[in-house]
């Protein structure tokens, strides 16, 4: 499974003035149409502007993303939906990343209001496959939840690993980092070992689901 993570900048004006919504009625009435899901959310933190905003979609390859675009051409909703897009709301491409999703692989939380952390980590070419390996093991352990990516394609470095987990609230994702508890020894002793494996840790972003 991959993750592609389609990135699009939006003057603060028109955030304020609409583009939320209409990002809303394109998931909810435009993309049953096309069979697409996925999740709609706005950086709340991290290297870019706040006014960025992301779809995130799951798929079993790339074929079948390429699929999915190619079928926009016969859908006249989705043309007048991303038209007034671009037109009324100003609509700036900024990247695309694919991610692939590690085994054991879980479906992204798409749930509306949910904040997700991603956390990433610079690894050596050479220990690539360990990485992938110890990534795997964390999938059963007391205190872990969410997802492992390795990049496939983006600006960042093809040895990047993140760690994505979604909560209720960054109250929430800090309780969670500051008092993991018996529960969390586990997953401390497999962190102790990922620094082992990392080189050094890239950004950390933080977004919200709309």
């Amino acid at each position: 499974m991959i993750e592609v993570r389609s990135s699009y900048l939006t003057k603060m004006y028109d955030v304020e003035h609409g583009a939320i919504d209409h990002w809303k009625l394109g998931r909810d009435k435009i993309w049953p149409l096309l069979d697409w899901g996925g999740r709609i959310q706005q950086m709340l933190h991290g290297h870019a502007q706040q006014s960025l905003f992301v779809w995130s979609s799951e798929w079993k390859n790339l074929g079948e993303w390429e699929t999915a675009m190619a079928g926009t051409k016969d859908c006249q909703e989705f043309e007048d939906w991303y038209g007034e897009m671009q037109e009324k709301f100003l609509l700036y491409g900024s990247e695309r990343e694919i991610f692939s999703v590690l085994e054991p692989a879980r479906r992204a939380e798409t749930g509306t209001g949910k904040l997700e952390v991603r956390s990433s980590y610079l690894v050596p070419m050479s220990k690539v496959e360990q990485a992938s390996e110890h990534m795997g093991k964390c999938a059963n352990l007391s205190g872990w939840q969410g997802q492992n990516l390795q990049m496939l394609h983006g600006k960042a470095s093809q040895t990047m690993f993140v760690w994505s987990s979604t909560w209720d609230s960054l109250a929430q994702w800090e309780d969670s980092m500051a008092n993991r508890g018996p529960d969390g020894e586990e997953l401390e002793a497999w962190f102790m070992e990922w620094v082992e494996i990392a080189d050094f840790g890239g950004p950390r972003e933080i977004f919200r689901n709309l």
